[in-house]
């Protein structure tokens, strides 16, 4: 299985930088110029991005990726698959807090990724790798 792995450092409680990883609206800021628009709530009215809920990614009006939250442990770890995408055979997202001290947080972004046809999965690996340090440096700088 081909993966990549982030690890990034926030100068933020872990509370703090969970909640804002937690929410699919942070992603537009993480990604942009990617826009992520949550298409179907949790059924947790308290978190609506929570565990079930459905977010679509791409470009104003054409978004063909998307992705279910399956996991949410408060301020420990989400993880999230990629649905209805006939090019990709398996997609896994894992994001782990963990606080290094009252006021630092340690996060680490797993990607698990198959794709369908051969030498596909490490180029997108490779791009999200670099979407991701670039976003997370972004995020970092907003805590």
């Amino acid at each position: 299985m081909n993966s990549i792995q982030v690890k990034k450092e926030f100068n933020a409680p872990i509370d703090q930088v969970f909640d804002l990883l937690s929410k699919h609206a942070t992603y537009n800021v993480a990604f942009a110029p990617i826009q992520v628009v949550r298409i179907k709530d949790s059924e947790d009215p308290e978190r609506p991005d929570g565990i079930g809920s459905v977010r679509k990614m791409g470009f104003g009006p054409i978004k063909p990726i998307q992705e279910q939250i399956t996991v949410m442990k408060v301020n420990e770890r989400i993880e999230y698959k990629l649905i209805k995408n006939p090019l990709i055979k398996h997609h896994l997202g894992v994001i782990e807090f963990k606080e290094l001290t009252a006021n630092k947080t340690l996060v680490t972004y797993t990607i698990e990724l198959q794709a369908r046809a051969p030498f596909v999965s490490q180029i997108i690996l490779a791009q999200l790798k670099r979407a991701i340090k670039l976003g997370f440096s972004k995020l970092a700088k907003s805590v």
